[in-house]
């Protein structure tokens, strides 16, 4: 729990300056279109916003160093890419590696931590709209959303893992089950 609850205060001061300016924006958008919220959708609205800030507080957070030469940054990352430093593009090595040999902190982060950070990703979608209702549109998004940040991640000094892009899609997988057992009563 120790670790969750690390990872929650983490996301949290960033979840809170969302807030507001989410409230403000969406309450001018309704009044702009005239419409009269559903306080239900814009819950979860709410609920899908700031877990977008919270993933991206956790996997895209910049460094102050590197706003100072933008050059610099994509002289790195492709330095990067040619070395292969911090760069796993093997299924399955990350994965089997802290199997056998991670901690179990280690093991609930990298592993359980992947897969459970993207579940809402694969169940918020397809309750929020209808679109992205069938399998094959929830769990391509958990997978573009997993390599975008996989990507980002290269500019930004962090490991490019595509274990993490598996286990996130996994997540997104596990989160598009949980919403098919949803009642259709409740999806309207």
């Amino acid at each position: 729990m120790n670790l969750v609850s690390h990872y929650l205060n983490s996301m949290g001061g960033f979840m809170l300056l969302a807030l507001p300016i989410w409230i403000l924006l969406r309450t001018l958008w309704l009044m702009c279109k005239q419409q009269s919220p559903r306080w239900g959708r814009e819950l979860l609205l709410v609920f899908f916003v700031l877990y977008l800030i919270g993933l991206a507080s956790q996997t895209l957070t910049i460094p102050p160093s590197l706003f100072s030469d933008p050059q610099a940054i994509i002289a790195r990352a492709i330095q990067r890419w040619e070395t292969g430093h911090g760069i796993s593009l093997t299924p399955g090595y990350t994965i089997r590696s802290m199997l056998e040999k991670g901690s179990y902190g280690q093991k609930v982060i990298n592993l359980a931590g992947n897969v459970l950070i993207f579940a809402p990703l694969g169940f918020l979608p397809p309750l929020l709209w209808q679109r992205w209702r069938h399998l094959w549109a929830a769990v391509p998004l958990s997978a573009g959303v997993s390599c975008l940040i996989e990507f980002l991640q290269l500019f930004l000094g962090r490991s490019v893992d595509v274990d993490d892009v598996i286990l996130n899609t996994l997540g997104g997988l596990l989160g598009y089950l949980l919403f098919c057992l949803i009642p259709k009563k409740l999806k309207k």
